[in-house]
């Protein structure tokens, strides 16, 4: 599971670039929109408007892989939309489907990734965290306030989040440091004593081609 203490952390990013990039090492993958109240998947990977909510809500016999779908480009990577938003959001997930649908979903994938909602704002990240083997808590360098780090450690140290790992996001070096810094980390990056460092390509740049 893959979540932040606020908004525009850039969890969504590190989610999609997570499920890319272990879907190019050949495993399938399935990445979940699980962030149901303020879902932006769809900012990243072309979508149904139907997903995730439309099967928990419904009292059919509609399995959940009806609602999944392939992402363009790749062979092994496939998207379970977050569907509608819902009025009931936490009453959704703490229905018996969501217990049943990971079981379900666990037995036909390599891997899963799951785009929640930030912890702070809402409760429903912690209502299915007991269903992840694992969760990235995103931290955005110079948009969170530092304070608010409080948060994730106690949610640590109270293991309320299943082998939690922080990844520190959007960090930038514009100026190289003296000779050495700045020289062999990947091409564009600059060279020699002091030389501006050149940002890097964006995910999107890289895998899609976009701008």
């Amino acid at each position: 599971f893959v979540t932040s203490t606020i908004p525009k952390e850039g969890k969504t990013f590190i989610s999609v670039n997570l499920a890319a990039t272990i879907a190019l090492s050949g495993k399938k993958v399935l990445i979940m929109g699980l962030d149901i109240r303020n879902p932006k998947l769809d900012e990243y990977i072309a979508m149904p408007s139907k997903g995730i909510t439309n099967f928990l809500s419904s009292s059919g016999e509609t399995p959940v892989e009806s609602y999944i779908v392939k992402v363009d480009g790749f062979d092994n990577m496939f998207v379970l939309p977050p569907g509608i938003v819902p009025p009931n959001p936490a009453e959704l997930l703490m229905g018996p489907k969501v217990e049943a649908m990971f079981e379900d979903l666990k037995a036909q994938y390599d891997y899963i990734i799951v785009d929640t909602a930030p912890v702070s704002l809402v409760t429903d990240t912690l209502i299915i965290a007991n269903y992840a083997d694992s969760f990235v808590y995103v931290v955005r360098a110079n948009h969170l306030d530092k304070q608010m780090l409080a948060l994730p450690e106690s949610l640590y140290k109270e293991n309320k989040l299943p082998n939690m790992a922080i990844i520190l996001n959007d960090t930038y070096q514009k100026q190289g440091y003296g000779y050495g810094y700045g020289y062999g980390y990947g091409y564009g990056y600059g060279y020699g004593y002091g030389q501006e460092i050149k940002k890097p390509k964006t995910w999107k740049e890289r895998l899609f081609g976009k701008k």
